[in-house]
């Protein structure tokens, strides 16, 4: 009877030097976590130049972080008060109130979003100035179930302050906008102004 002999037995060449196999894989491994160390380290070294650069050029003073801190909220503040603070999307208005009439359709008040300036906001000081017109009367119109519970709906002899209403309703749609300035540039604050008529 024959011994048996595995099929895929190794069998060494005379003189051939043999590697073990776990000695390339740990090979392998060890040049792996060599390599992505010292890359690691080298753009570690490089991002920190960069963060470095950029801290030494960040402005320093409240003055310089208000106009910095417009820069990039000025476009946000406009969205908000001429793209999502719109009536209806065919009525691009941020609507005050409402006005009854005697007969037809009440009076809406407020002011025309499509005319609103993409430089909505600009700096005095150490604070963030949003210009609004002067509300008008802008259409009459019926209003909605849901447009009924938002707009106030007030009497034909009734005078209600227009300019006021804008002043809060900008300042409600506007969210936290006011808060992470004060947060973010200490002594900074945020104003509506809204033309006299």
């Amino acid at each position: 009877m024959q011994p048996h002999v595995p099929l895929l037995a190794a069998r060494p060449r005379n003189g051939a030097a043999r590697v073990s196999g776990l000695v390339v894989l740990v090979g392998i491994v060890v040049a792996g976590l060599i390599t992505g160390a010292g890359f690691y380290r080298y753009q570690r070294g490089r991002m920190d130049a960069r963060i470095a650069a950029e801290l030494a050029q960040a402005p320093k003073t409240p003055a310089e972080r208000a106009a910095l801190w417009l820069r990039f909220a000025g476009p946000q503040i406009h969205h908000r008060l001429a793209v999502v603070a719109r009536f209806a999307p065919d009525k691009p208005w941020l609507v005050t109130h409402a006005v009854a009439r005697p007969r037809g359709d009440p009076e809406l008040w407020g002011i025309d979003c499509a005319g609103l300036s993409a430089e909505l906001a600009h700096l005095e000081g150490l604070s963030v100035v949003v210009d609004l017109p002067a509300p008008r009367v802008l259409a009459h119109a019926s209003l909605a179930d849901e447009q009924a519970q938002r707009v106030p709906l007030y009497a034909a002899e009734a005078r209600p302050d227009a300019a006021q209403r804008l002043s809060e309703l900008a300042l409600y749609l506007l969210e936290g906008i006011p808060r992470a300035l004060e947060r973010d540039v200490p002594g900074a604050s945020l104003t509506i102004r809204v033309a006299a008529e």
